[in-house]
């Protein structure tokens, strides 16, 4: 079984892995069984079962971004169809944003309110233990520090492994993360290899969202009875849920009368952030993307972690963030082009560079 690089050799590749170049690879590619994370949830499916301790352990996890600031170096790799291994800078502050960097790549900055999206109830936990069961696993080390392991699989006897969470057993913060496919083999590894956590009071003020600030979440949220209105009055036809499934769980929008909207689709493993405005493409923004093409239309892709993908439609402009299987965002890439709205109302707006700031509801457990 072919298996990504451990955590401690995939630094001496990092070199030569940058320098690869990535192949274009058309959209709407044919299934591959092995790269599809999430299953559909109905009533046929057996209920995710969930041990206690998992889920206390997970709730740990998603309240440390509110009580934990920290500094480290990470790797992130990804084995889907591609290889990208990044070197990444994390820097996090309790209750406000977490930043990463990378060497010769765009920062990416979340913002932090309590991990609670604006579409569905019982948070991040809640979202994940929807779609999967939770159970602990073998306690272990990550950079230096105690571990508890939480793994999380399909529902049901016998259900496959899908991913495993590593966490600080003294705050709970994520140091490890692996992702697998239905082969078993990891696709998608994060992990650090040093950190130091600081316990921080939040200050009020860092819960408070602002509109306008770098970083900080947008304050004004978009709940199903608004969503609707803006699809009657002529924006664009947002799905309630896109390949994976990844439902829709949060909704903002920001900018000269809100012009620009983000929709978060997650499950608790996969998110895709989606954002869109009506407006123009500054071409000096794709430097570093390759161009393909999606139903006869130019779209620009850049394979980094995470992946990002930017095109047009009409007078509006799509940017598309997401840590998901390659396979899942092509089909969502796919889908929202074909039912983006030709005729969007709404004061033009620009996007560019200011989305590397992500300012919404981001998964906590990434």
């Amino acid at each position: 079984m072919r298996r990504l690089a451990p955590v401690a050799g995939v630094a001496v590749v990092l070199g030569a892995l940058a320098l690869m170049l990535l192949l274009s690879v058309p959209f709407g590619e044919p299934d591959r069984k092995s790269d599809e994370v999430s299953d559909p949830v109905d009533g046929s499916r057996p209920a995710p079962e969930v041990e206690p301790a998992a889920r206390a352990a997970m709730q740990l996890a998603s309240d440390a971004l509110t009580t934990w600031s920290y500094r480290g170096t990470q790797i992130v790799a990804v084995q889907d169809g591609d290889e990208v291994s990044q070197v990444v800078e994390v820097t996090h502050t309790a209750g406000g944003t977490t930043v990463r960097s990378s060497t010769g790549g765009p920062s990416v900055t979340a913002a932090t309110h309590g991990a609670e999206p604006s579409l569905v109830g019982g948070g991040a936990v809640g979202l994940l233990t929807r779609y999967y069961s939770l159970r602990m696993g073998t306690p272990d080390r990550v950079a230096g520090r105690d571990t508890e392991v939480v793994e999380a699989l399909r529902p049901g006897a016998g259900g496959r492994l899908v991913a495993r969470f590593w966490l600080d057993r003294k705050s709970g913060v994520v140091l490890r993360r692996e992702v697998y496919d239905g082969t078993g083999r990891p696709v998608r590894v994060s992990a650090f290899t040093d950190i130091d956590l600081e316990r921080t009071p939040t200050p009020s003020e860092t819960r408070d969202s602002v509109p306008g600030r770098a970083g900080r979440a947008w304050s004004t949220t978009i709940d199903a009875a608004a969503l609707a209105t803006m699809k009657r009055r002529g924006w664009w036809d947002c799905p309630e849920a896109l390949p994976g499934p990844l439902p829709l769980v949060d909704a903002r929008r920001r900018g000269h009368g809100k012009s620009v909207v983000h929709l978060s689709y997650a499950d608790g493993i996969s998110s895709i952030s989606v954002f869109s405005a009506r407006g123009r493409l500054d071409r000096h923004d794709l430097r570093g993307y390759r161009r393909t093409e999606v139903a006869g239309d130019p779209v620009w892709v850049q394979d980094a972690v995470p992946r990002r993908v930017v095109w047009v439609s009409g007078e509006t402009v799509f940017y598309v963030m997401a840590d998901a299987p390659r396979r899942t965002v092509d089909r969502a890439v796919v889908q929202l082009h074909a039912g983006a709205s030709q005729g969007q109302k709404g004061p033009a707006d620009r996007l560019g560079r200011g989305l590397d700031r992500v300012a919404s509801w981001f998964n906590p457990f990434e």
